[in-house]
C-alpha cells in the first residue's frame, strides 16, 4: 500500500479544511447570537425549554445564511451543477437540511441544559448582556458549561451539515465520485 495521497484525497481534505473553517466561523457568529439572545430575553421568557428553542434558532438563523454563503462561494467547489445553487429548490432544501442540523443542535443543548441543572444545579442559561464583558462570569463553571454545551451542540450539528451537504446538495459529478 502507498503512502502517497491522490489528488481526489486532497480536494476532499481540503474541503473539509474549508468546511471546519467556515463551521468555525459560523459556530462563532452563532455563539455571539445566542448569548446575546439569551442574555436579552432571561428575563421575560422564564420557561426554559422556549429560552433555548429562541436562542438556539436565532443563532441557527444568522448561521445559516453564513453557511449558505460561505459554501457555495468557497467550501463545495468540486459540484455537479452550480447554477442549481441559486434555485429556490436547492435552497429550501439546504434551509430544510439545515434545520434538522438545527433540531440536532437544540436537542443537545437543552439535553446539556436539563444534565448540567440536575447534576450541579448550574443553571447556564442565566446570563447578563453585560456579563460576557465581566471576568467573573470567565470564572464561573456555569459559563464554562454553557461553552462545552454549546460545543457539543455544534459538533452534532456540524457533522449532520457536512454529510447532508456533501452527499445531498453539493454532489460531486459522476466521474469523481
Amino acid at each position: 500500500m502507498s503512502n502517497q495521497i491522490s489528488a481526489e484525497d486532497k480536494k476532499i481534505s481540503k474541503e473539509i479544511i474549508r468546511f471546519l473553517i467556515t463551521g468555525c466561523i459560523c459556530a462563532l457568529l452563532d455563539f455571539l447570537v445566542c448569548y446575546l439572545v439569551n442574555a436579552l430575553f432571561k428575563n421575560i421568557i422564564t420557561v426554559e425549554p422556549i429560552l433555548v428553542a429562541l436562542y438556539t434558532l436565532c443563532g441557527f438563523i444568522v448561521g445559516v445564511i453564513a453557511n449558505y454563503l460561505l459554501s457555495n462561494l468557497w467550501v463545495f467547489k468540486n459540484v455537479e451543477d452550480k447554477s442549481k445553487q441559486k434555485t429556490p429548490k436547492f435552497i429550501i432544501s439546504f434551509v430544510l437540511l439545515s434545520a434538522v442540523g438545527w433540531g440536532i443542535s437544540f436537542l443537545t443543548m437543552y439535553l446539556c441544559t436539563i444534565i448540567f441543572n440536575n447534576c450541579f444545579s448550574i443553571n447556564i442559561n442565566n446570563f447578563s448582556l453585560t456579563s460576557i464583558f465581566d471576568f467573573k462570569t470567565w470564572a464561573s463553571l456555569a459559563f464554562w458549561l454553557f461553552v462545552l454545551a454549546f460545543v457539543l451542540k455544534t459538533f452534532f450539528g456540524m457533522i449532520w451539515n457536512y454529510l447532508s451537504r456533501k452527499f445531498i446538495l453539493y454532489k460531486a459529478p459522476k466521474e469523481n465520485n
